[in-house]
């Protein structure tokens, strides 16, 4: 009977990176922290007139769909 026999996977050494230099490094944190803070776009943002249309669209579905219901209610409950 021949056994198996597997071989581990041979992995190359890890390389490790030389260290950065401190003089990059200190201008690396030097420049991030004079750098002024990130600010979100303050220009006020125009609506598309198709997102106006579709609200428009789904209020009078809304009110139709509580029309209906109410209407169903009323006969179901049996008015005049």
């Amino acid at each position: 009977m021949a056994e198996e026999t597997t071989n581990p996977v041979q992995t190359a050494p890890a390389e490790e990176a030389p260290p950065a230099a401190p003089a990059a490094r200190e201008a690396v944190l030097t420049a991030a922290l004079t750098a002024p803070p990130a600010r979100p776009d303050t220009a006020p943002r125009k609506g598309s007139p198709l997102l106006a249309f579709l609200t428009v669209l789904l209020i009078l579905v809304g009110v139709a769909d509580l029309a209906l219901w109410g209407l169903a209610g009323f006969y179901f409950l049996g008015g005049p």
